[in-house]
């Protein structure tokens, strides 16, 4: 976990991080929370896209990685999926927890709030019977990373 926009006390910062250590361990899907303080002119698209592949999150080998980043003073936030996990949670799930669990927190000045409950929202859609059919990967990056790989 990465605070750079200090949305998070101290105290509740470590805890996030020591729940998503722990989640990670116990399923193998790494999600990781990160606020910033500028995009630095980039899209929030292009920005968590660089950090996601920057940071290399998820294993490599199975690309099971989400990245929550939130630009609090640009007022945007996106939820980056790793292709091993599309199947499982789609853009059109990303943009729901975006729009029904973080957005209504976040316009109340709430951040720390908004950011918890999108990432428990996360959780449960990856902890439900559904993410067990996982379908692949959806993008059209993702399918041709894919065939790439399997060639």
């Amino acid at each position: 976990m990465l605070d750079q926009a200090n949305v998070f006390p101290v105290r509740d910062e470590a805890a996030l991080s020591k729940r998503l250590t722990q989640y990670w361990a116990k399923s193998g899907n790494a999600l990781v929370v990160a606020t910033i303080s500028s995009l630095e002119g980039k899209s929030i698209d292009d920005y968590a896209l660089g950090l996601f592949n920057d940071w290399g999150i998820g294993d490599a080998k199975t690309n099971r990685g989400i990245l929550v980043l939130l630009a609090p003073n640009e007022r945007k936030v996106r939820i980056e999926i790793g292709c091993g996990l599309e199947g499982v949670i789609s853009d059109s799930i990303a943009k729901q927890v975006i729009e029904n669990q973080m957005t209504p927190l976040y316009r109340q000045g709430q951040f720390e709030r908004g950011t918890i409950a999108g990432v428990d929202s996360l959780i449960a859609h990856l902890q439900s019977p559904a993410a067990a059919n996982d379908n692949g990967p959806q993008t059209q990056r993702c399918r041709v990373a894919a065939k790439a790989k399997a060639a």
